[in-house]
């Protein structure tokens, strides 16, 4: 079966279907539209109104999030987190003076090594980072259970992963504290932006005392998220990101300066852009889904490559299709082939945490390594079509 390639036109590796109107809700907005969004979020995680916060972006959040802890907690500076993570979740650990502390992944299910999560976590831990990778969700109960022995919190990080569920639940709302992200190309996108919930009321004081400082952006600020964000729609169309590809601006992402972030709130127009979204996002999700479960049969059993493993009680939203390559130079024969078909694969963080800030340790994170090496994500976004998944499965058969 032939290729059928894309012509001027190339899929970006994820993408929201956002519409016009949705960006004049931006415009619509007033300073009530932030309040009106955060309560819309806390009804949809279920959660009590009082127990969310906005930022500007989820590194914000996370930032705001550890600022709080550090001051009820200044005698704990460690902070859990897995070997293989966005970079920038370190560098917020970093900039606040916190050491981070790697733990190795299980390659075939993205979870926390059981016996090196409890070899970190102790008197000195501050909290521990639980990933909800791609949107899938994780079971959460044994880290739970270990960091409280501890007397450390758990931080959900479902930056990818709004909307996803485990036993019902959304993911985010089982651990002390959730962390979500509107960033470019995640589950919904304000073009930045970052929500975090807490769980109980201890949680919530934390909130309270974490975003206290947090400054409010200018109008300039919130005129210029409004445009970004209009940029990124057109970006983040199949024929937006073929011209984005051939400016070489889709490597941006991979650089280390792109890892920094704005101590700020959300803006008004940001939060009506959320809003308009919002009431979508399941079905948006589910669209997902669907694109997931084709891109699955197309792959059959495949010798080439393995999925991700899902727990039976995980209810994922697939934010990308996330694949574990044989090799890898077989990742790179596959990102190739199927990158020349306009197809937005990914390789996502091409390198583990401990290669980049180089832990004063001789610990050595070989499951990390591994899916440095052997990651391969597949677009699962409105516009994936037909043919595209063909293209994934002729060359998987290759």
């Amino acid at each position: 079966m032939p290729m059928k390639k894309r012509r001027l036109s190339h899929l970006p590796p994820t993408a929201v279907p956002i519409t016009s109107n949705d960006l004049l809700a931006g415009l619509r907005s007033s300073k009530e539209t932030l309040e009106q969004f955060r309560i819309a979020l806390a009804s949809y995680f279920g959660i009590s109104g009082d127990a969310c916060r906005l930022a500007s972006s989820g590194r914000t959040a996370l930032y705001c999030l550890f600022q709080g802890l550090k001051a009820r907690r200044p005698a704990r500076t460690q902070v859990v987190m897995p070997a293989y993570t966005c970079p920038a979740v370190a560098r917020v650990v970093v900039d606040l003076e916190l050491q981070p502390i790697f733990v190795d992944l299980v390659p075939e299910t993205m979870c926390y090594e059981p016996d090196g999560l409890e070899a970190v976590v102790g008197e000195q831990t501050l909290a521990v980072v639980l990933v909800h990778p791609f949107g899938i969700p994780l079971a959460v109960g044994e880290t739970i259970a270990l960091a409280h022995e501890a007397d450390a919190v758990v931080i959900e990080d479902a930056a990818q992963a709004m909307g996803a569920r485990w036993d019902g639940q959304p993911v985010g709302t089982r651990g002390d504290f959730g962390l979500f992200s509107l960033g470019p190309g995640k589950p919904i996108s304000t073009g930045g932006g970052g929500i975090t919930v807490a769980n109980d009321a201890q949680a919530t004081a934390v909130l309270d005392s974490g975003w206290t400082h947090l400054p409010e952006p200018s109008n300039l600020v919130s005129v210029t998220a409004w445009m970004r964000q209009a940029a990124f729609q057109l970006a983040f169309q199949p024929r937006g990101f073929w011209a984005a590809t051939k400016m070489g601006l889709h490597r941006v992402g991979n650089h280390e300066s792109s890892w920094g972030y704005t101590v700020q709130g959300l803006t008004a127009m940001q939060a009506g852009v959320g809003l308009a979204l919002l009431p979508r996002l399941d079905a948006i999700n589910a669209q997902r889904r669907r694109k997931a479960r084709k891109l699955q049969e197309a792959l059959g059993r495949s010798p080439n490559l393995r999925s991700i493993f899902v727990a039976e009680k995980a209810e994922p939203i697939f934010l990308r299709y996330p694949l574990l390559a044989a090799s890898e130079e077989e990742r790179e024969s596959l990102y190739e082939a199927l990158w020349a078909a306009g197809m937005g694969v990914g390789r996502l963080y091409e390198k583990s945490l401990p290669a980049i800030y180089k832990p004063g340790t001789q610990a050595s994170f070989p499951g990390a390594e591994t899916i440095a090496r052997r990651l391969l994500t597949l677009p699962t976004h409105h516009n994936v079509t037909g043919d595209d998944i063909i293209n994934v499965k002729v060359v998987a058969s290759a």
